[in-house]
């Protein structure tokens, strides 16, 4: 996984900022990578299938699963989304913007490279949430069924 600095406490603007704003509802989707990483670290029953066919965080008493005081439990092995965001993909105009949700987005460095993992991440989600709709199933990575 590319290091770009981002996580180092001082560099980091949701940690300088004690923010975790973006974990309030989330509506966070997942690859079928992000759920064997999460899995393969012990997690389990932090994904939910929604009504497009992507797996999505689940959200307990209105925040993130992995939210716990204030710190992500899955820091570590958190999703590809969440360790791009506030970058998120504009459908509608098919460009890569800082979400307008994050009060610190003018803090975080925009790269080519972080751009170019989050529209790969998207195509990937897209394209494994196609195959499940098409097939009628929810497979889960690990070869069971959600």
């Amino acid at each position: 996984m590319h290091n770009d600095g981002v996580d180092a406490p001082d560099h980091n603007p949701c940690r300088r900022h004690d923010c975790h704003v973006c974990c309030l509802d989330t509506r966070m989707t997942l690859t079928e990578e992000d759920v064997a990483r999460l899995e393969g670290a012990g997690f389990s029953g932090f994904f939910r299938l929604n009504t497009d066919g992507d797996f999505e965080l689940r959200n307990l008493d209105g925040s993130c699963v992995f939210l716990d005081g204030g710190r992500c439990r899955a820091y570590v092995e958190r999703p590809e989304g969440c360790r791009l965001y506030p970058l998120v993909l504009d459908l509608a105009a098919d460009r890569v913007i800082f979400d307008d949700f994050c009060p610190h987005r003018d803090e975080f460095p925009r790269d080519e490279f972080r751009e170019t993992r989050l529209r790969q991440s998207v195509a990937t989600e897209n394209e494994e949430a196609r195959k499940r709709r098409m097939t009628g199933r929810s497979v889960v990575p690990g070869g069971g069924e959600q």
